[in-house]
């Protein structure tokens, strides 16, 4: 049998990936330290990850100073002063000239591509002898394996899956239940747009981002985007199907916001803030931010679906220890902390991610929170992608270019799945 751990590529072919980058049971164990800290000697870590405003940064902060004052042998230095895409490119960067971090920040997304690279060290060596490992929900162990046959790879902290909000109020006036097919949520954008006041759906033209929330949908109609042979279905009709639908609320019902194609994540928060969009497809961590500005007038319900399948777009985020680190049993004392029920409720619900061990999705902040309730009630759905598929990572750098040129009607829908199967199939 491979040692899989030790499939790697050179150094210098990380250099090559940048060129693709455009940028429960309560019985279970208390999430906490439970086995004695291995490291007796003063270690420094350098620790990278991102932060996506400035309160987020501040979570970063506090729980690194936390963990530095827990403790006297431990020293993490944070760097957390970019985006989640900006992370990945210095980490690629860095790595290929023999200077990564000892632990960096992970998205699902992004897992396989860092292990397939050589800058991610397994943890399962850690991770099998750990006394709290049952207390991880069994389909979150699958997202750390990445692919079936792997070692765990890192340590999610929190996932984060998406839902559609929807304005309460808006949908009682117009006597309107909330969507849970596809058509329906097209019917029901087209039929709560008020042409100059507010838009049915919120939708952003924007990077890869833009594209992400329509995901589930296309797995909702049986895409598989690239099965586990390699056979790639992006192309097909039932795929075109949901993009000619979602593509058509802007070009020909006029359903979404005219400013669609330029907007991104906060023009697409701030219309949501200002009452300008009835509905908006996106990660339960928005949520707090919405309740302050619109109270109960907020909800949501899972992502709509085509067929009977439901998908919800449920993206693990946490920690890894690269493979330049050379001290090892100190990060993973820092990654046990990262996902503690000291850490988890400062970068996790109070960020609006949710939490990946049983112990703690039994906090009163998890069990009495509506939108977690929604998520939540729909774990069995808790879906994603294949972001392991050899040609993801290229997908996802090189897509959202198209995805302008599809809204501005430069390109039709099939046109757009055509060029995202070329991608998904290594053939540019």
């Amino acid at each position: 049998m491979k040692d899989i751990s030790r499939m790697r590529m050179p150094r210098r072919v990380a250099l090559k990936t940048i060129g693709l980058a455009g940028a429960a049971a309560l019985a279970a164990p208390a999430a906490g330290f439970a086995q004695a800290p291995a490291v007796r000697r003063r270690v420094s870590l350098s620790y990278w990850t991102w932060s996506d405003n400035p309160g987020h940064q501040k979570m970063l902060t506090d729980v690194v100073e936390l963990f530095n004052k827990s403790q006297e042998f431990i020293t993490v230095q944070l760097d957390a002063g970019s985006r989640t895409m900006e992370v990945r490119q210095k980490l690629l960067v860095a790595y290929a000239a023999g200077a990564a971090p000892d632990v960096a920040g992970v998205v699902q997304t992004n897992v396989q591509e860092y292990f397939d690279t050589g800058v991610m060290s397994p943890v399962d060596s850690y991770f099998s002898k750990w006394d709290q490992k049952d207390d991880y929900f069994p389909n979150v162990v699958e997202f750390m394996h990445s692919k079936p046959g792997q070692p765990v790879l890192y340590m999610p902290a929190r996932i984060l899956p998406y839902v559609l909000f929807y304005r309460a109020d808006w949908f009682d006036e117009a006597k309107l239940a909330p969507p849970k097919t596809y058509d329906e949520f097209v019917e029901a954008a087209r039929r709560l747009t008020k042409p100059g006041e507010r838009a049915g759906v919120a939708i952003r033209g924007v990077d890869y981002y833009a594209v992400q929330p329509i995901e589930p949908i296309w797995g909702s109609a049986g895409v598989q985007f690239v099965d586990a042979k390699g056979n790639v279905d992006f192309d097909s009709p039932a795929a075109i199907a949901v993009t000619e639908k979602f593509v058509g609320m802007f070009t020909k019902d006029k359903s979404t916001q005219p400013t669609a194609v330029n907007d991104g994540y906060p023009q697409i928060f701030s219309l949501m803030e200002r009452g300008r969009a009835a509905m908006w497809l996106y990660g339960v961590h928005a949520h707090p931010q919405l309740m302050a500005a619109l109270g109960d007038r907020i909800q949501a319900v899972p992502t709509p679906n085509v067929g009977p399948r439901n998908c919800m777009l449920s993206n693990p985020e946490g920690d890894f220890i690269t493979t330049n680190c050379k001290e090892k049993d100190a990060a993973w004392e820092f990654l046990q902390y990262l996902g503690s029920s000291k850490a988890v409720p400062i970068t996790g619900q109070g960020r609006g991610y949710m939490p990946v061990r049983k112990s703690l999705s039994a906090d009163p902040s998890v069990q009495n929170n509506r939108f977690f309730k929604v998520a939540t009630a729909a774990a069995a759905n808790w879906w994603t992608p294949p972001f392991a598929a050899k040609g993801w990572a290229v997908y996802q750098d090189r897509i959202a270019p198209y995805w302008q040129q599809v809204l501005r009607e430069e390109i039709t829908p099939k046109q757009w799945n055509q060029q995202g199967a070329k991608f998904l199939r290594g053939e540019v």
